[in-house]
This record gives structure tokens, C-alpha cells and sequence, in this order.
């Protein structure tokens, strides 16, 4: 069994977003990649193909829809954050549309099928070191480090009402550049005041998941378009009692479960991003209080999170599951069943 990944000459940086299936898939199947970009196409291997292309960042062709083949099907993987169709060329090529972000009342079609949102910055180097941290000694009640995107209202209201806990806690603003720089001062000095720490320097991953890890509950909020993070991969990976404020919209095949693989404060967030009314973010504190108190229900979290993560979110199983789903459709229905089992 062959998937071939038709990658775009002169692709950009975005291609990182096809990184975790083609993982999954070296796992899975036999891959071959076709237009790397040079000299990404000499380096051995998938991943090292994929992380240097990543690096070189030499075109301006997106990459957050990837072009495969298996067996005569094609399909694609529509990995942006966005609910809507990024590629509606690539819709009508593929017989299968696989799309991470995919919100349960939008109809795209019999062809589009949700997956798990893989994170492109993670190789299986790193997903070991963070399973190595499922049992990592809790010392500290709450760790919560999230950029601040521009004026984004809602997140400066989560960390105001956890800076207001009477407890131990880890809190981290951090805000990248790109944005008013008057309006970035301005909600800086608006955490500090409250006591949040801040800054605008990204926080080295190794560094970040060892602050999250030592931590008994990990608060954690959608991506952009109230997406699922990235960061979902790394939580669920070492197994972090994780917090949402509200949970994403998009729902995986296997859907992530509040108060089986997660908790979520239930924040009523709108559709648009913009911020809940005042009054729901008092669901923040009593959430937190609550669980601080149930050490019982923390570890559950725990134990349901990393075990979320190695039956249906590792890359292997991602992987598996696409093939079947594959599989499935008519213009499969010549080849043989998939019986290889991926690798963890």
C-alpha cells in the first residue's frame, strides 16, 4: 500500500500542517513524496523532508491543504483553522476531504470527514519526551501560558479571573508581533496589574511543557476561529488534567468529551470570537475551585487524556483511521482490506 503526497512546488512554511499525517502515514503505509521542494526532495525520509521544507520556507504556495493518491483515491487533508473550505479545487479532485476543523452543523458534502487536527511542529522525538511527562511531580496548582492575539477581550478575561484564584499558579501572557503596538502595550500593563506575568518572546516548547506538565490543572482555550490548538496534541500527549473555557466547536471522530477526557468551564463563546458576557467568565474560577478539590477526578482526566492520545490522536492511529475511512469509499471497493497496524 503507497500514499503519495502531491506536494505544490515553492510551497511556504504552511506544508508543517501536512508534517503529522505524513507521519502517521510512514507509520501506516509505504509514502512517497512527490514536488518537495529542492533541496528539501535529497534529505532521507519523510520527516526530514517535510522539516526542511518547513525551514526553507522558499515559495508562496500554501500548504494547508495537502493533494494525496492511494491506490488509484485521492484525497485531501484541509488542516486550517477556518471552518469553510480553504480549497474547493481540491474538494472537487478528491474523493475523500478530510478537514480537522470541521463543525458538526456545517454540510460540505458526503465526501468531507472530520480528523484529528495533527500538530506540524511535533516528530516522534518529541512526542516521546512528552509522554515521558505523564508522571511528572505536580507542583503547582494552575499553569496557563497563551499568546494574547491583538485585542483578543476574551483571553484577557481568562486570565484575569485565574490571576484572581487563591491558589498556586503558573500565568504566562505572551504576545506576538504583528499587532497595534499601542494596543499591545496597553493590555501588558492590564495583566500586570492584575499579576499576571508577560511577555513577547515565544516560550521555547521544551520549556512549555515542562511548566504545563508540573502543573494539576492546565487551562486551555480554542485556536484561532475557535479551532482546535495544536496545543490539544501536546496536553492530551502527556496527559494534562486539561481545562477548557469553552470547548471547540469542531468535533473529531472520536470526539473529545467534557468530563470523560477533558473539563470545560462551559463559557457560552459566540460564533465570531468576540468575547462572552461578563457573567460567564465566573464559570472560570468555580471550575478551577472545583477540581482543585476532586483530586480523584483530576487524575481520571489524566489517565482518560494520555489514553485519548494513544487510541485515536497519535500519529499511527490518525493515520489508521484515514486509511479505513478511504477504504470505505466506492472507488476503494477493488482493493484489498487495510490490516497493517501502526506503530506507536
Amino acid at each position: 500500500m503507497k500514499v503519495t503526497y502531491l506536494a505544490p512546488p515553492n510551497v511556504n512554511r504552511t506544508l508543517a500542517y501536512q508534517k503529522y499525517y505524513l507521519l502517521g502515514f510512514e507509520e501506516t503505509a509505504d509514502v512517497r513524496i512527490e514536488g518537495a521542494p529542492f533541496p528539501a526532495r535529497l534529505a532521507p525520509g519523510v520527516t526530514a523532508k517535510i522539516s526542511l521544507a518547513y525551514r526553507l520556507n522558499r515559495g508562496g504556495v500554501e500548504g494547508h491543504v495537502g493533494r494525496y493518491e492511494l491506490d488509484g483515491t485521492r484525497f485531501a487533508i484541509d488542516a486550517h483553522d477556518g471552518r469553510e473550505i480553504r480549497d474547493p479545487d481540491a474538494l472537487a479532485w478528491s474523493d475523500v476531504y478530510f478537514k480537522p476543523n470541521l463543525w458538526p452543523a456545517d454540510d460540505h458534502g458526503p465526501k468531507v470527514r472530520s480528523i484529528v487536527n495533527g500538530n506540524g511542529l511535533l516528530d516522534r522525538r518529541k512526542i516521546a519526551h512528552l509522554r515521558s511527562l505523564r508522571d511528572a511531580p505536580k507542583e503547582v496548582d494552575v499553569a496557563y501560558v497563551s499568546n494574547v492575539w491583538g485585542g483578543r477581550e476574551h483571553s484577557l478575561r481568562v486570565f484575569e479571573r485565574l490571576a484572581e484564584l487563591d491558589c498556586t499558579k503558573d500565568l504566562l501572557a505572551v504576545f506576538p508581533e504583528g499587532f497595534p503596538e499601542e494596543e499591545t502595550l496597553e493590555n501588558m500593563d492590564r495583566l500586570r496589574s492584575k499579576g499576571v506575568a508577560v511577555t513577547r518572546a515565544p516560550v521555547r516548547p521544551r520549556e512549555l511543557w515542562r511548566r504545563l506538565a508540573r502543573a494539576r490543572l492546565v487551562p486551555m482555550r480554542a485556536g484561532k476561529h475557535l479551532c482546535w490548538s495544536w496545543r490539544t496534541i501536546d496536553l492530551l500527549a502527556l496527559g494534562a488534567c486539561i481545562v477548557f473555557d469553552a470547548l471547540p466547536p469542531p468535533r473529531w471522530p472520536v470526539p473529545v468529551e467534557a468530563g470523560v477526557h477533558v473539563a470545560d468551564c462551559g463559557i457560552a463563546r459566540p460564533a465570531d470570537t468576540e468575547p462572552a458576557p461578563e457573567r460567564e467568565y465566573d464559570k472560570v474560577p468555580a471550575t478551577i475551585e472545583r477540581l482543585l478539590a476532586a483530586p480523584g477526578e483530576q487524575q481520571e482526566l489524566r489517565r482518560a487524556a494520555a489514553a485519548y492520545f494513544d487510541a485515536h490522536a497519535a500519529p499511527g492511529r490518525v493515520a489508521a483511521y484515514a486509511l479505513s475511512a478511504i477504504a470505505a469509499t466506492p472507488s476503494m471497493s477493488h482493493t484489498s482490506t487495510i490490516t497493517r497496524s501502526p506503530t506507536r
